[in-house]
């Protein structure tokens, strides 16, 4: 691929400067192999692309009129599945958003961006309105997926009172399923080996296990880049197991300056990469939920309108783990 693709600052990954202290220069270096690698998969890869008319972004701040927030509550309040994700200000790692997707019966879908710099603390009706808000998502009864462990994530915030914690919904973070999944799927590939299904009607997921799959070698598919056990990367897991792409150059970013233009000195543009950014983690998340835990075949995954994925269904029972990811939890890559 020619550099005069790549922004300038990313094509020397080995320039090294006399006043950068080592732990910087691994810093810089890591970012600049990220940044390069964004811009690689994006020229080889489609982009993975949500028609608007299937969502509607919903930005919860303290210029969120009360209006709207009615409105956010009223459609919570029929939903008992969501997508959560989080992200951190790179200034001082802190929690600065929270996103979250909503799984309705019937689309669009709410992608609700919290600010959680830019609340209206100092207007109580408003506050309270948004603690509703919080209060309806974690509710008992309710499952909250997500590419990462949102005990973990949620954590700095546990004591802000906006929400009751420990929580009673379901949190369910589907990365460490994705590491078996795939490899089923491969094993499984209806293009490769299509008389395979006329012989294993259903899935037992008691049998559901990794070991026995090397005799066969999907092509249309390839094999996994990671070690046994550790964690897939939202993106490639996309790449990989959908042939798309979304963009990652976002990841460390300034969270905490606001999204909207009432509250942000951030460029239109930069505003709106971000968005997109934040969204797209919550969609490729949502994405990936039912395919992953009822064990969806690749042509299922592809062949599947994205109505369906985006649409309140019926939970099953969660699949069992392969003992070699349970014994690797900390070999985790979130980007």
């Amino acid at each position: 691929m020619s550099d005069k693709f790549i922004p300038h600052y990313f094509r020397d990954i080995d320039d090294t400067l006399n006043d950068r202290e080592p732990y910087q220069q691994q810093k810089w270096t890591r970012t600049a192999i990220k940044a390069k690698e964004n811009v690689e998969l994006r020229q080889k890869f489609p982009p993975f692309v949500v028609p608007a008319a299937f969502y509607k972004i919903v930005h919860v701040n303290k210029y969120t009129s009360m209006e709207e927030l009615h409105l956010l509550v009223n459609h919570v309040q029929q939903c008992t599945q969501f997508t959560i994700d989080t992200e951190s200000e790179r200034s001082d790692g802190q929690l600065a958003l929270i996103q979250i997707q909503t799984i309705p019966s019937q689309l669009p879908s709410l992608l609700i961006l919290i600010e959680l710099q830019h609340l209206p603390f100092d207007n109580p009706p408003t506050y309270i309105k948004i603690k509703e808000f919080f209060s309806l998502v974690f509710r008992s009864g309710n499952q909250l997926y997500s590419w990462g462990d949102m005990d973990k994530e949620l954590e700095p915030i546990q004591d802000s009172h906006l929400f009751n914690w420990p929580t009673t919904a379901s949190l369910i973070d589907i990365q460490p399923y994705f590491s078996d999944w795939y490899e089923w799927a491969l094993a499984h590939c209806e293009s490769c080996r299509p008389n395979h299904h006329r012989q294993h009607g259903g899935v037992n997921y008691d049998n559901v296990t990794t070991q026995n799959y090397s005799s066969f070698k999907c092509v249309c598919h390839e094999q996994s880049p990671y070690r046994p056990g550790e964690k897939w990367s939202l993106q490639k897991a996309l790449i990989y197991a959908a042939h798309m792409f979304i963009d990652k150059s976002c990841t460390v970013n300034n969270w905490a300056a606001g999204l909207t233009s009432n509250n942000s000195t951030l460029s239109t543009g930069r505003r709106k990469k971000m968005i997109n950014y934040a969204i797209y983690d919550c969609f490729s998340t949502t994405y990936f939920i039912r395919p992953v835990l009822e064990y969806w075949t690749f042509n299922k995954l592809k062949n599947t309108n994205i109505v369906e994925l985006f649409t309140s269904f019926k939970s099953l029972p969660l699949p069992t783990i392969n003992s070699s990811n349970k014994k690797n939890k900390k070999l985790t890559k979130k980007y």
